[in-house]
């Protein structure tokens, strides 16, 4: 043990013990930091009578060259001795806390040996030998040092008797019978227990030397001690530990890369907000991020608009959060917007259109989150379904079911998208969960049937077909040609339009042609290709909003007179076309006139008024369409100041889709602010149940922006309003020909009632 100057020990000492004291760590007197195991060893051993000692410290002053003449110097060597030889049993310990492997121990797999040479009285090399083994006897501990000493002058001490040599040639019998003889003479204390005398002949060559003894150096010179065991060896085990742990994480580094190339957030405990997100393979669609997420930790999609509209969505449910803190026993409602925010590289964009929506749920929120003790608290969960929905019957299942199981503030699912066979097994989970599902824009035929807790904000597809005809039969069509998509697959809304289309025509005396394309609206003929006129002809467009340009330039190719062309008129799914500044403005779409099925009509007839925040274009349209206006003038304000201009809803007028949606909130929050009414006092801060508000939304009648909602007699709002809405020029919405003009309207409008006019429009649309 090394010798420390006893002036600088006394220092250390004292000023750790004075910091402890001073600190008020009590823990500290009698220790010394870092060397706990020492000093409890120390502490603990028999050599120098450590008791005598109160503190470690006090022991080891014992030790130093001032004191040692108060001590016993045979005390201090047997000490010095012990605590070497226990150094060597800590190195050759095979176990940590008795139950764990220590390699460092299975790694040595032969004894220290130490080589004593010419030792004698002198040079003390017989006094150790001495002392290693009175320590040996007195503790009782093994340690794995083998000494070999070799001298000329055994010890003579007469008080001991002189030792016995064995010969060289039969050193194997004197080592068996020692190990036979040891316990006996260890537990005797017998100064020679652990020697063993082998008495070396003086001429190597010697004719009693065995065969075995004349050839030992030979036989032995390729000996080589047992390697360690393969786990103990040096850097093995580290480096199938860094194997396990790499092959651990690639599936994580994989996830974690797959979820940044498709813009999704790696979520965790440690993630604010409600997020969860996968990375799924969507075939055709490519791999995308769905999910869902109510706070800007998630934002899908990578069109700014739709980002924006996202983020300015998340700080209201901030807003709504904080508002719901101060103020608990104020009503605090959820909804999920479910849609598809994420687009495959190569199919077009309905950015604008997602946007749209989530805009309207916005303006909703705005008039909710204010500080008030009665209006209901509005918060969106943002739900991504991926292109065309392909991910919904996922999400639906996997996320929002667990989602909903564990938030009772969640009332139901709005939007939904499109109507494909994905949307309706996503309504199907949702409603066995008993979910609510208001879809704002989907007019496929049979979704009431997929659960008693859908509903539907707009008419279905038999409406469009009635609304085909009336508007044929006012202009005196003679034919109707339906241009559609393959109607089997997925697809399930061109399929049953095609459906609802032929059965309402059949009787009414217009002529129905059908006419389909495979793989590309290109196998498409052109409408002038058999030169007749056709100005009393209507050409509809039964398919999706990503073929609709294509089909356009294929039905007018080579067309050189557009007044004899036919009507042409598409579907609802085409207000996404609309919606996108990027699909219509083309060059070869100058001129082209353009009418669509409108599912939102009013506001957007309430056109370039209600941009400038008034609702004077409408007659009788009520406070809601009011409040509709004054909000969106803000929101267009907001959105030119903080997007690129290509960014910038440039329509003159409010896009459908966000009417819609904002009436599909409202339509909840009303419902609970109903519910709280019939409650009284006693409902403050309980948040109704699912059934109750889907109960509640049967016996509503909502005044909305878009019109009167009621689902008292159905749940698929067929009474509402759908019009054929007409753009002159779709490539220029700049003036009057690329406002949007009313041409033909069924069902209700304002109040429940029905417009009075010829076309069955409003006065003033």
């Amino acid at each position: 043990m090394a010798e420390v100057p006893h002036a600088l020990t006394r220092f250390v000492l004292s000023v750790v013990l004075w910091i402890g004291q001073l600190l008020g760590m009590r823990w500290l007197a009698g220790r010394v930091p870092g060397l706990g195991a020492e000093a409890r060893w120390i502490m603990g051993q028999r050599f120098m009578v450590p008791r005598h000692s109160t503190s470690f410290q006090g022991f080891a002053e014992r030790l130093t060259l001032d004191r040692r003449a108060s001590e016993s110097e045979e005390q201090i060597k047997k000490l010095l001795l012990h605590a070497f030889l226990e150094d060597l049993r800590i190195a050759y310990r095979r176990r940590r806390w008795r139950i764990f492997p220590r390699r460092p121990g299975w790694r040595r797999t032969t004894y220290v040996t130490v080589l004593l040479d010419n030792i004698g009285e002198a040079n003390g090399g017989w006094e150790l030998l001495r002392l290693i083994n009175e320590v040996r006897n007195e503790t009782g501990r093994l340690d794995p040092l083998l000494v070999v000493a070799a001298t000329d002058d055994p010890p003579r001490h007469p008080e001991e008797p002189a030792p016995s040599f064995n010969s060289a040639v039969h050193a194997n019998e004197a080592l068996s019978e020692w190990r036979r003889r040891l316990p006996t003479r260890r537990q005797k204390l017998a100064p020679d227990a652990r020697y063993l005398h082998i008495e070396l002949p003086v001429d190597a060559s010697a004719a009693e030397l065995s065969q075995e003894d004349h050839t030992a150096w030979q036989d032995r010179v390729g000996w080589h001690p047992r390697r360690a065991p393969l786990l103990a060896r040096r850097y093995l085990c580290e480096a199938l530990v860094l194997v396990l742990l790499t092959a651990g994480l690639i599936q994580p580094t994989l996830t974690v890369s797959e979820s940044v190339g498709a813009n999704c957030a790696v979520v965790g405990p440690w993630s604010s907000g409600t997020v969860s997100t996968r990375v799924s393979d969507l075939g055709p669609a490519g791999t995308q991020c769905l999910g869902y997420s109510d706070s800007a930790a998630q934002v899908f999609g990578s069109n700014e608009r739709l980002r924006y509209a996202q983020s300015a969505v998340h700080a209201q449910n901030e807003r709504a959060k904080r508002l719901h803190e101060g103020n608990p026993d104020r009503p605090y409602v959820t909804l999920v917007y479910f849609a598809g925010l994420t687009n495959s590289s190569s199919g077009p964009r309905t950015d604008h259109a997602v946007a749209e929506e989530l805009e309207g749920l916005l303006l909703r929120q705005r008039e909710q989150n204010t500080r008030s003790d009665s209006e209901p608290l509005l918060r969106i969960v943002v739900a991504n379904g991926g292109t065309g929905m392909r991910g919904a019957p996922e999400v639906a299942r996997e996320l929002l079911v667990t989602l909903v199981e564990s938030d009772p503030t969640i009332l139901g699912v709005v939007g939904m998208d499109r109507s494909v066979a994905e949307t309706e097994q996503a309504i199907r989970i949702l409603g066995e969960h008993g979910v609510p599902v208001l879809g704002s824009t989907l007019t496929s035929t049979g979704l009431a049937e997929l659960t008693p807790l859908y509903f539907q904000l707009v008419p279905g597809n038999e409406r469009q077909a009635e609304l085909l005809g009336s508007y044929a039969a006012h202009v005196d069509a003679s034919r109707i040609t339906v241009y559609h998509p393959p109607t089997t697959g997925r697809n399930t809304y061109a399929a049953t339009l095609l459906r609802e289309l032929t059965q309402r025509l059949r009787d009414t005396g217009i002529a129905l042609d059908k006419r389909g394309w495979k793989r590309s609206v290109s196998e498409l003929e052109p409408l002038c290709a058999e030169r007749t006129d056709r100005r009393r002809e209507i050409a509809f467009y039964a398919g999706r909003e990503n073929a609709f340009g294509d089909f356009l330039r294929a039905v007018r190719r080579n067309c050189t007179d557009s007044a004899e062309l036919p009507r042409i008129v598409a579907s609802d799914a085409v207000s996404r076309f609309v919606a996108d500044s990027r699909s219509r403005e083309h060059a070869d779409f100058n001129g082209v006139t353009v009418s669509y099925v409108g599912l939102g009509s009013p506001v957007v007839l309430a056109g370039r008024d209600c941009v400038a925040g008034r609702a004077d274009s409408l007659p009788g349209a009520g406070p809601q369409l009011s409040a509709f206006c004054a909000g969106y003038h803000g929101l267009r304000e907001e959105l030119r100041s903080e997007l690129p201009d290509s960014e910038v809803p440039d329509m003159p007028w409010p896009g459908e889709r966000v009417g819609g949606l904002y009436d599909a909130a409202g339509l909840f929050v009303d419902a609970v602010f109903a519910i709280r009414l019939q409650r009284g006092p006693a409902g403050d801060g309980v948040t109704p149940h699912r059934a109750e508000v889907a109960q509640q939304l049967r016996a509503l009648t909502f005044e909305g922006a878009t019109g009167t909602i009621d689902f008292g007699r159905s749940r698929i709002a067929d009474e509402r309003s759908l019009a054929v809405l007409r753009i002159r020029n779709i490539n220029e919405l700049a003036g009057p020909e690329g406002t949007p003009s009313c041409v033909h309207l069924i069902g209700t409008v304002y109040g429940g009632g029905h417009p009075d006019t010829a076309t069955g429009c409003p006065r003033g649309g």
